[in-house]
């Protein structure tokens, strides 16, 4: 897996990045568009206003026996790190397998068409980050050295979202 040297701990370790291998696992279709994730989970809107800082209302219904809930990704900025990284896995790959991305998933490979316009929407944002990671409300629950290794793997997949 091409993004293996940033996946795992602090990208695509946390219950968000869980959560956002959910809501693509559980996507109909095989071939999607960047454009549509981003909608789907309500970037689109976040993006638009351009801050991430502060989180934002974030998410994706799920259906259940029960009824339907709402999925909610707590920290914006750290999923979105995570939607860039998978999308930069589609990007250098192909495609993405889900059981590349956690072990406990079957494997399913999905295809990411992401637009050069959304590709840099997720660099802009992603060089922010890098700029001035400690700003972020994520900056509250991670540590200061971490947040900086943090802000330099972004960087490291802004570059690569070319």
């Amino acid at each position: 897996m091409y993004i293996s040297k940033w996946w795992g701990d602090l990208i695509g370790g946390s219950d968000d990045s869980l959560a956002l291998i959910d809501y693509l696992e559980h996507l109909d279709l095989t071939d999607v568009t960047l454009n549509q994730i981003l909608k789907d989970l309500g970037f689109d809107i976040l993006l638009s206003e351009g801050d991430l800082k502060n989180g934002g209302n974030i998410g994706f219904d799920r259906r259940s026996a029960n009824g339907n809930f709402r999925v909610e990704l707590d920290i914006a900025c750290g999923a979105l790190i995570d939607l860039s990284a998978i999308v930069l896995e589609s990007l250098k790959s192909g495609y993405v397998d889900l059981h590349d991305l956690d072990e406990a998933r079957q494997p399913r490979k999905l295809y990411i068409d992401a637009s050069e316009e959304n590709r840099n929407l997720l660099r802009d944002e992603l060089n922010k980050f890098s700029r001035n990671p400690l700003s972020y409300d994520l900056a509250e629950l991670v540590p200061t050295d971490d947040m900086r290794a943090l802000a330099e793997k972004a960087k490291m997949i802004a570059d690569e979202l070319l």
